[in-house]
C-alpha cells in the first residue's frame, strides 16, 4: 500500500491536471482530500454537462422526440456513471423543468432508506430500456406527461400456454341448494403514522393532518371550525378493543391552524390508527348484533399513506405494513385473511424488479416479511407462504370449503412502476401470468372454482399489454372456473366489466365474459366516507349472491364530542338498482352490465352510483349540473387500457 501510494503521489506531482491543493504541498495526509476534491470536480463536470444536454431538449417543440432524447441522455450516463443519475436529472428538473421539489425529488432523487424517491429504479431503468423502441414511447406517454402519443399496442397474446377450452368449460355451474357463507372484504387502509389531533387539515402539502402541514394561504377570517367542531380528544382503544375517551386538546390555542384535525380522521388526510381500529371493530360488532360469522376475508392492500417521498421511509413502511396487520389479526381472530400487496406497499414507492434482473435483491425483503407474516398469522399455509416469497408475494390458498383464492402483485402491471417499461412487449416480463395460468389449470382439471384478487384494476392505472393479457386469461377460464375477481385501488365502491371483443360497439349482454368488484376504502383521503362490505356466496359454486356495503359519515364524527363513529348498511346491491333479477341468479356479469346500461342512459342511475362510490360523503359529484360523471360508464364497461382509452375519446367534448 505504501508502494502504491508513493507511486500515486508521483504521478499525481507530475500531472497537468487542476487541485483544489498546490502539487508541491500534496502529501501522504492530504492524499485523500485531493482525490474526493478531484473527484467530486470531475463529478460536478459530468452532472453540469448532462443537465445543459437535458436543458437542450426542452427548446424542441417536439415533445415526443424531446422525452426519447432524454431517455437516450439518461441512458448514456447510466452505463457509464449510473451514480450520478439522481443527481443530474434532479438538478435539471429542479432548475429547468419547473416542477415542483417534492415531484423532482421523488421521480429522481437520491434513493436512500430514509425516503421514498426513485432516482436509483430510475437508472436501473434506463440501463435496461430502449428509448427508441415501443417501452421509450410507452414511458414518455405515462411517466412525462404524455410527452409521446400513446403508442399503438402491440398484438400479443398467451393462448399458446393453454389447451383449447372443453364443452363442459363454456358455462358457468348454477347455484346449488346448500346456502351461502360470508366473506369480507377491506381494503386501502392508508394508515397515517403521524397523524396529529389539531394538526392543519385546510393544507397546501402532499397530505394534511401531520406536524408537517401547514396552509401557506393566510387566512383572512377567524376559524369557522372554532366552537364548531368539538372532537379533539387524545383517544385510543384498549387491548380489549374497549374504546377509551381520552383527554381533551386545547387545540384553538394554535392561531397557524385554521382548520384542526379531529380524533377520527378528515377527507383531506390518510386514516388514524383510531379510525383503523374503530372500522374493524364495527365489523367484529356487527357480527356479533346479527350473529353471523364470516369464512374468511380479502384484504386487497394500501396500507402506506400518501404523503411526500421524503417523508416515507423503510422504517415507516415497514411499520405501517405491521401496525396494520397486527390490527386486523387483532380484530379478526381466527378468521383467516387473504392479503394482496398495493402499490404503497413496497420502498420506493410502487416499484417492483422483474426476477430476472439483478435489481430484484432490492425487493425480496418485502416478500420475506409478508410470507413470514402471513404464515405467523395462520392465513396462509407453509407452502403458499413459500409461493409467496417467490411469485412477488402471490400466493394460491385454498379454503376450507374449497374454494381457491389466487393472489398477485399488481405493481406488475402499474404504469408507476419503473420497471414495468423493461422489455416491455414481453407478454409475462415478471412470470406472474405464467403463475396464474398453471394455478387456473390445475383447478379447471378438477373443476375447481377460483377467486382472482390483486390490487390495481389493469384498466384503472394499468399498462395496455399486461391489461390485454390478463383479459385474455380470464376470458379463457371464464365462466366455469373463475368465479369471482377482486380488486382495490380506487378507493370507490366500484364494478367493472369484461367483455368478449374490443370496442365501444362489442359491450353487449350477449358479450359479457365477467366482473370485477371493486372494494371501497377505509381511508377518507380524496373525499370519501370509510367503508367496508361483506359478500354472500353460494357454497356450491363460490358465486357472489348479494353485496353489503357499510358506511361511516365521517363529517359527523367533527362534532359527536369524541364519541365513536357510528356504522351503517348502505345498501344490497341485490336492490339497490332496481334491476329485475332472479333471486336465485349470482350477481355475475350479466347483472352488472344491467346496471352499467342504466348508469349510461339515466342521470339519475348515475347520481345514484356516485352516492355509492363515494359512501354519500360530502364531496360527491354532482351528476346533474357538471360532466364530472360522464366517464363513469367507460370505466365500469372496460377491462383493458384501450377500451378504456377509446371509450373515453369517445365521449362529447
Amino acid at each position: 500500500m505504501i508502494i502504491f501510494r508513493s507511486f500515486f503521489l508521483t504521478i499525481l506531482a507530475s500531472s497537468s491536471l487542476v487541485f483544489s491543493v498546490p502539487q508541491d504541498s500534496i502529501t501522504e495526509e492530504n492524499l485523500d482530500s485531493v482525490l474526493n476534491s478531484q473527484n467530486k470536480q470531475n463529478d460536478d463536470t459530468v452532472i453540469n454537462s448532462v443537465v445543459s444536454q437535458l436543458n437542450q431538449t426542452l427548446s424542441s417543440n417536439d415533445k415526443c422526440n424531446s422525452c426519447v432524447e432524454r431517455l437516450l441522455i439518461g441512458k448514456t450516463l447510466a452505463n457509464t456513471r449510473p451514480d450520478l443519475v439522481s443527481s443530474a436529472f434532479t438538478k435539471w428538473c429542479l432548475e429547468a423543468k419547473g416542477l415542483s421539489k417534492s415531484t423532482c425529488i421523488e421521480k429522481y432523487g437520491l434513493s436512500t432508506v430514509y425516503n421514498s424517491s426513485q432516482g436509483a429504479n430510475f437508472a436501473d431503468m434506463l440501463v435496461e430500456i430502449n428509448p427508441l423502441a415501443y417501452e421509450g414511447q410507452l414511458y414518455c406517454y405515462y411517466k412525462e406527461s404524455k410527452s409521446c402519443p400513446k403508442p399503438a399496442t402491440p398484438n400479443i397474446t398467451v393462448s399458446h400456454m393453454w389447451p383449447p377450452k372443453s364443452p363442459q368449460h363454456m358455462v358457468a355451474p348454477e347455484p346449488g341448494m346448500n346456502g351461502t357463507f360470508n366473506v369480507l372484504h377491506i381494503s386501502d387502509l392508508h394508515i397515517e403514522l403521524d397523524y396529529s389531533v389539531g394538526s392543519e387539515t385546510n393544507c397546501t402539502d402532499t397530505i394534511c393532518c401531520t406536524p408537517f402541514s401547514k396552509n401557506s394561504v393566510k387566512q383572512n377570517e377567524t376559524s369557522s371550525y372554532n366552537g364548531y367542531w368539538n372532537s379533539f380528544f387524545n383517544s385510543s382503544y384498549n387491548e380489549d378493543f374497549s374504546f377509551s375517551k381520552g383527554d381533551l386538546i386545547n387545540v384553538f390555542d394554535n392561531s397557524s391552524i385554521f382548520a384542526p384535525a379531529t380524533s377520527f380522521g378528515n377527507y383531506e388526510c390518510d386514516s388514524p390508527e383510531l379510525l383503523i381500529n374503530a372500522s374493524l371493530n364495527s365489523v367484529i360488532n356487527y357480527t356479533n348484533q346479527q350473529n353471523i360469522t364470516f369464512d374468511f376475508s380479502l384484504f386487497t392492500g394500501d396500507m402506506v399513506d400518501h404523503d411526500a417521498a421524503e417523508r416515507i421511509s423503510l422504517e415507516t413502511t415497514i411499520q405501517s405494513e405491521e401496525y396494520i396487520f397486527r390490527d386486523i389479526k387483532s380484530r379478526l381472530g381466527s378468521i383467516p385473511v387473504f392479503p394482496v400487496l398495493g402499490n404503497h406497499d413496497t420502498f420506493p414507492y410502487a416499484e417492483l424488479a422483474p426476477e430476472q434482473y439483478s435489481y430484484s435483491n432490492k425487493f425480496t425483503w418485502n416478500a420475506e416479511l409478508m410470507a413470514d407474516i402471513w404464515e405467523d398469522y395462520g392465513w396462509v399455509t407453509p407452502e403458499a407462504a413459500q409461493y409467496a416469497r417467490k411469485h412477488y408475494t402471490g400466493y394460491a390458498v385454498e379454503t376450507r370449503l374449497g374454494l381457491k383464492v389466487i393472489s398477485l402483485n399488481s405493481n406488475t402491471w402499474y404504469l408507476k412502476n419503473t420497471y414495468s417499461y423493461l422489455n416491455a412487449t414481453q407478454p409475462d416480463n415478471f412470470g406472474q401470468f405464467e403463475f396464474l395460468i398453471e394455478e387456473l389449470l390445475a383447478s379447471e382439471a378438477k373443476n375447481q372454482r377460483v377467486w382472482i384478487t390483486a390490487h390495481i384494476p389493469p384498466a384503472s392505472a394499468g399498462l395496455p399489454i399486461p391489461a390485454n393479457i390478463l383479459a385474455e386469461i380470464i376470458e379463457r377460464f371464464s365462466p366455469s372456473t373463475i368465479a369471482g375477481i377482486f380488486f382495490g385501488h380506487t378507493h370507490e365502491d366500484q364494478f367493472q366489466i369484461l367483455y368478449a371483443g374490443s370496442g365501444n360497439d362489442t359491450k353487449t349482454i350477449n358479450n359479457v365474459i365477467n366482473n370485477a368488484f371493486i372494494g371501497p376504502s377505509i381511508t377518507p383521503w380524496g373525499g370519501i366516507n370509510p367503508s367496508w362490505r361483506y359478500y354472500e356466496v353460494d357454497k356450491t359454486t363460490f358465486s357472489v349472491m348479494n353485496v353489503h356495503n357499510f358506511y361511516t359519515p365521517l363529517n359527523e364524527t367533527y362534532t359527536n364530542n369524541g364519541h365513536e363513529p357510528q356504522w351503517k348498511h348502505e345498501y344490497a346491491a341485490r336492490n339497490a338498482y332496481n334491476v329485475s333479477w332472479p333471486a336465485t341468479s349470482p350477481l355475475n356479469g350479466t347483472f352488472w352490465h344491467l346496471v352499467a346500461e342504466q348508469v349510461k342512459d339515466s342521470v339519475d342511475v348515475r347520481q345514484l352510483y356516485e352516492r355509492y362510490a363515494k359512501r354519500l360523503s360530502p364531496y360527491v359529484s354532482n351528476c346533474y349540473n357538471s360532466t364530472d360523471c360522464d366517464g363513469d360508464y367507460c370505466f365500469l364497461s372496460t377491462f383493458r387500457v384501450d377500451d378504456y382509452d377509446s371509450c373515453m375519446a369517445a365521449l362529447p367534448k
